[in-house]
């Protein structure tokens, strides 16, 4: 399946449009998974403390 938003998220980062921090809420929220978090900035996602 074509997950549209993650490529969309992974354009922007790449554009600098977008930074970690940014990439990390939309994993928070059910937008990205970690795996999609790890692919986009390269650094594994690492769950916050709640």
């Amino acid at each position: 399946m074509l997950n549209i938003f993650k490529n969309l998220a992974m354009q922007f980062y790449n554009a600098g449009w977008y930074d970690k921090t940014i990439i990390n809420s939309f994993v928070k929220i059910g937008a990205l998974t970690a795996d999609d978090y790890q692919e986009i900035t390269g650094d594994k996602y690492v769950t916050p403390n709640a």
